[in-house]
Order: structure tokens, then sequence, then C-alpha cells
């Protein structure tokens, strides 16, 4: 096999481990943080939040109240997803359905206290994330880093589902 897609593979796997590691880092810190109760502590660790219920949380927190339609248009998966997660985080009372005066459909949605505070630790951990991606990047030029970018945007659209199915 092409020694070249041997290190790919293991880069991939390298970035997917910090993927997990970020994960269990945050984690870590709101099931041990001081600042919530044990109660609230216990809660989060047994929902086990994904990365994009907390990237609701994160979105919703920026507003003081955000249109649900709104976060629609900010967030990258289905809506059908989107209307899972937030009937979960709104569930977990993490998040409020605020109703409009004039639309019963409609909603606003606001986070709780506890939604915000989940919230900010996730945003601090990309801050702290990014700053060391940063400093990883200050050692290559502007155009290697260029060229970087459009090596991973090919390979992020390599599909196997296209492939495999051709071969069974």
């Amino acid at each position: 096999m092409n020694t070249t897609l041997i290190r790919l593979r293991h880069i991939m796997r390298a970035f997917s481990a910090q993927r997990a590691t970020f994960q269990r880092i945050l984690a870590n810190r709101l099931t041990t943080n001081q600042n919530l109760s044990p109660t609230v502590q216990q809660q989060l660790k047994k929902a086990n939040l994904n990365h994009s219920q907390i990237e609701i949380l994160s979105l919703v927190s920026q507003e003081s109240e955000l249109a649900y339609k709104a976060l629609t248009d900010k967030v990258s998966f289905s809506q059908g997803m989107l209307s899972r997660y937030v009937a979960r985080l709104v569930k977990l009372q993490l998040l409020e359905k605020v109703p409009l005066v004039d639309n019963k459909k409609a909603y606003n949605l606001k986070a709780t206290d506890t939604g915000r505070f989940v919230a900010k630790a996730h945003d601090t951990l990309h801050q702290e994330e990014d700053a060391q991606l940063a400093a990883a990047l200050t050692q290559f030029s502007p155009r290697e880093l260029h060229t970087t970018l459009k090596v991973l945007e090919a390979l992020a659209d390599v599909n196997l589902e296209n492939e495999s199915a051709n071969e069974i």
C-alpha cells in the first residue's frame, strides 16, 4: 500500500482521537465543576451530550433569545435532527422554548443558566484549542496552508458509500 495513504489514515485517526479528547475534557470539566451542584453534575454526566447538542447551546447562548428558524440557518445538520436535539435540550432543562405572541407555531429558544454554563465551558475549550492550533500553524507559510486546505477539502469530499454500494 502507498505509504502516503498509510500516513494519511494515521493522521486522520489522530484527528478523530483529538475530537474524542475534546469531548472527554469537556465532559470532565462539566461533571467536576464546583460551580454546579452535584445533582446537575450527575445529570450532565448521564445526559452524555454530543458536540452538535453543545454547539446548539453555544449558538443560542450568544443571544438573549434566538428564533428557532434562525438557528436552522446556523447549523449544518437536518431540520429533523435539530428538532430532536432541541427537544432533548429542553427536556434536560438546558434550553427553554419561548412562545411568540403573534405566532402560535413558532418560538424562540433561550438557554437556561445551566445551558449557558455548558456553552461557556464549550466555547472556552474551543478557544484553548484554537490557540494551540494557531501556534502549531505558525511554522507554515500562507502558501503551504492554502495547499493543505485544498488537500483536506479534497479528502473530506471522499465518500465511501458511493463506491461500496457498487462493490457488493
